[in-house]
């Protein structure tokens, strides 16, 4: 129906251009705090993803390592302790 529309080219794009953006914003937003409580690096994290994304072109693979692996443990590491 999209792929219609605009052309499956630039389906494939924005597919392929919103999971490492959602990961870079995702990264952006959590506190570096929580990074270092998962054993990570933000500053790492957020320069990888943006120049896989960019300038390598294989940000989509590292989107999904981290908001599959990464981001998860970040998230456990901003729950507060009951």
């Amino acid at each position: 129906m999209l792929a219609d529309v605009f052309g499956l080219d630039l389906v494939i794009v924005l597919v392929v251009l919103a999971l490492p953006l959602w990961a870079i914003i995702d990264a952006i937003s959590r506190p570096a705090v929580a990074f270092y409580a998962a054993g990570s690096n933000k500053t790492a994290w957020v320069i990888v993803l943006l120049v896989a994304t960019f300038v390598l072109g294989i940000g989509l693979f590292l989107a999904a390592y981290y908001l599959l692996g990464v981001r998860r443990k970040v998230r456990q590491q901003m729950q507060p302790i009951s």
